[in-house]
C-alpha cells in the first residue's frame, strides 16, 4: 500500500475529528471527500484549513468545480483556481482521474468565463460564477487554472483529448493535476533540504563580513531536476504564489520555447537567488564545480523556477542542455532577520505576498502573546494545522481591514496586499482586543453568508455582502458598548464579547436592514430581488457604497 496514502487518510481523519462543525450535515463519505478537499485546495494554495474552507462550493448542482478561489493581479488581470476533487478509500488502487470528470472540467470553463452562458449552480457555485462574471464585465481578463484533486493517478489520454480539444493555443487555461504525494509536500514542507548542484563553468565565490556566497551558471535542466525532487518546499520562504499566467511566466516560457532567444535565456532573466545554512565545494578546481548544500531554499525567482520546470516538462523533445540562468546562492546563518532582508530586497521589485516576511514584524510578536492571554491562538507563520478554531494572520488581516478599518470593499478581493500595501492600515495600533473581535464579527457574518434566507430582498444580496455587514455589525457594536475603537482593550474585552455573543443575531439583522434600505437608494431599486447577481457583487466591490453610504452610520 502507497505509504503517502495512508497518511493522507489519516490527517483526512484528523480534519473530520477537529472540525465536526464543517461535516455535520453530511454522510460519511462525503464527509471524507469533504475533508480531503479542504486539504487538497489548503495544500494547492498553501494557506491554512481555516481558510480554505470559504472556497468550497461542492454539492449538488456544483458545476463542475467543488471550490474556487480568486484574485486581482495586475494590468486587468483576474487569477481564478477552480478545483474538482476525487477521493477514493480503497488505498490499494491507483484509480486514474475519470476521463468524463476532465469533459466536465472542460465545459465548466466553457461556461463559466462566459457570461451569456446559462448554467445551474447551487447558491455557493452560483456566488462565485457571479463573481466572477462581474469581474469580466468590468473588463477583467480571467487566467484560469483547473486543479484536478485525487488520490490517484492523472487522467489518461481521452481525458488530455478533452483538453487539447477545447483550449490547445488557448493561453488563459491550464490544467494540473493534485494528487497525494503533491498534498505530502504540503505536511513536510518543514523538513531541509540538503542537496547539490552542478555549476556550469567557472564561479565566483567570496568571503565578506562573516557570510559567504557564490555567483555561478548553472543549468536550467539543473533546475528542472531540483524542482522535480523537491518541488515547492524549495519555496517555503519565497513569498510569491503561483496562482495564474502573467505576463512575466509568459515572457520565461516564451524565451526557453524561442530557438533565437533560448541560447540567450541567461542574459534575458534576472536569475534565481538561494539561501543556505552551509556550502562547500573543491576550491581547487577550476570550473564545473560540484557544491553540497544544507538547509536549501530558494528566496527570489520561484516563479522563474516553476516556468522552467512545467515547460520542460510539456516539452520533452527541445534540446535545454545549452540553456543556462545566473544563480546566486548565499551562505546565511545570522537568523531570520537577515534572510527577511535579502528575501525582501530582492523581491521589492514585484507585487508579493508578504505575510510570512511580515510575520516575525514585533506587530505580529505582540499580537500572538496578547491573544494568548486572552485565550486564542494567533498564527503569525503559516503551518498544516487542521483545526479551524485557530486565527491565522491572514484571517485576522481580513476581519480588521473590513470591521475596523472600514474598507470592506478591498477586504475581500486584496488577499495578496495585506502584508504589504496595506499591512500599516491593518496592523498600526491594533491590540489583540481588536482584531479577536473583528475576527468573531467576521466569522459569524461569514456563517450567516452560508444560510438562504427567506427574504428575496435580503437573499440578493446575503451571497456577496458579509464584509459589508461585519462593517456594519462592528460599528453598532462599539456604539452599544459605548466605546471608541482606541477604548477596546483587553479591559473591556470580556464584557464586549460577552455584549456581541448575546446580541449578535440581532446586530446581523439590524446590519442587513441598514445594508437593504442602503441598496434601494444606491441602486434607486426597490425590488432588490430582480438584480442580477454579477450586477450586485460589482456593487460590493467599488468604494462609493462605502463613502457615499455607509461611512456615517
Amino acid at each position: 500500500m502507497d505509504i503517502a496514502k495512508q497518511i493522507i487518510d489519516q490527517r483526512v481523519n484528523k480534519i473530520l475529528e477537529d472540525n465536526p462543525d464543517l461535516f455535520a450535515n453530511d454522510d460519511p463519505e462525503r464527509r471524507r471527500s469533504k475533508g480531503f478537499l479542504l486539504l487538497g485546495v489548503a495544500a494547492y494554495l498553501d494557506i491554512d484549513i481555516s481558510e480554505a474552507e470559504q472556497f468550497i462550493t461542492d454539492g449538488g448542482q456544483d458545476g463542475g468545480f467543488d471550490a474556487a478561489y480568486l484574485v486581482e493581479a495586475q494590468d486587468s488581470q483576474l487569477n481564478v483556481v477552480l478545483f474538482q476533487s476525487k477521493y477514493t478509500r480503497n488505498l490499494e488502487k491507483d484509480s486514474h482521474f475519470p476521463a468524463n470528470a476532465v469533459e466536465k472540467a472542460v465545459n465548466t470553463v466553457r461556461c463559466v468565463f462566459d457570461p451569456a452562458a446559462n448554467i445551474e449552480l447551487n447558491p455557493k457555485s452560483r456566488k462565485k460564477v457571479d463573481e466572477i462574471r462581474s469581474f469580466i464585465l468590468d473588463g477583467q481578463i480571467p487566467y484560469v487554472t483547473f486543479v484536478m484533486l485525487n488520490n490517484g493517478l492523472p487522467w489518461k489520454q481521452d481525458g488530455q483529448n478533452y483538453i487539447d480539444h477545447a483550449f490547445r493555443g488557448q493561453e488563459q487555461v491550464r490544467f494540473t493535476h493534485f494528487c497525494h504525494t503533491d498534498i505530502i509536500g504540503y505536511i513536510r514542507r518543514t523538513e531541509p533540504i540538503d542537496t547539490q548542484l552542478l555549476l556550469s563553468g567557472k564561479g565566483i565565490q567570496e568571503d565578506f563580513n562573516y557570510k559567504r556566497v557564490i555567483l555561478g551558471r548553472i543549468s536550467v535542466k539543473e533546475i528542472y531536476e531540483l524542482m522535480d525532487r523537491f518541488g515547492d518546499r524549495l519555496l517555503e520562504k519565497n513569498i510569491r504564489r503561483y496562482l495564474g499566467k502573467n505576463s512575466v511566466n509568459d515572457g520565461i516560457a516564451d524565451s526557453l520555447l524561442s530557438d533565437e532567444k533560448r541560447q540567450n535565456f541567461f542574459f534575458l532573466n534576472n536569475g534565481i537567488t538561494m539561501i543556505c545554512e552551509k556550502f562547500s565545494y573543491n576550491g581547487l578546481q577550476e570550473k564545473d564545480w560540484i557544491v553540497k548544500i544544507s538547509r536549501l531554499q530558494i528566496i527570489n525567482g520561484g516563479q522563474t523556477c516553476r516556468t522552467i520546470y512545467q515547460t520542460i516538462k510539456e516539452h520533452p523533445e527541445i534540446d535545454f542542455s545549452q540553456v543556462y540562468i545566473l544563480v546566486r546562492l548565499y551562505e546565511v546563518n545570522d537568523g531570520e532577520d537577515v534572510i527577511q532582508d535579502i528575501t525582501y530586497a530582492t523581491n521589492s521589485q514585484n507585487p508579493v505576498d508578504f505575510r510570512d516576511l511580515k510575520s516575525n514584524d514585533e506587530r505580529q510578536i505582540l499580537l500572538e502573546e496578547s491573544a494568548r492571554d486572552l485565550g486564542y491562538v494567533y498564527k503569525r507563520k503559516r503551518d498544516n494545522l487542521s483545526n479551524t478554531n485557530l486565527i491565522p494572520s491572514t484571517v485576522a488581516a481580513e476581519s480588521v481591514l473590513a470591521v475596523w478599518r472600514e474598507k470592506p470593499h478591498l477586504a475581500k478581493y486584496k488577499r495578496n496586499e495585506f502584508f504589504d500595501k496595506y499591512y500599516t492600515d491593518i496592523f498600526e495600533g491594533l491590540n489583540a482586543a481588536q482584531m479577536v473581535m473583528a475576527v468573531l464579527i467576521f466569522r459569524y457574518c461569514d456563517t450567516m453568508r452560508k444560510r438562504v434566507s427567506e427574504d428575496r430582498r435580503v437573499q440578493a444580496h446575503r451571497p456577496f455582502s458579509q464584509h459589508y455587514l461585519a462593517y456594519i455589525v462592528g460599528k453598532r457594536l462599539l456604539q452599544e458598548s459605548g466605546l471608541k475603537l482606541k477604548e477596546l482593550t483587553h479591559t473591556d474585552f470580556k464584557r464586549v464579547r460577552q455584549y456581541f455573543e448575546d446580541r449578535k443575531e440581532k446586530l446581523y439583522e439590524e446590519a442587513e436592514a441598514v445594508l437593504g434600505e442602503t441598496l434601494v437608494k444606491y441602486f434607486n431599486e426597490e425590488a432588490l430581488e430582480q438584480i442580477d447577481g454579477r450586477t450586485m457583487a460589482a456593487a460590493f466591490r467599488r468604494f462609493d457604497l462605502i463613502e457615499r453610504y455607509l461611512k456615517y452610520i
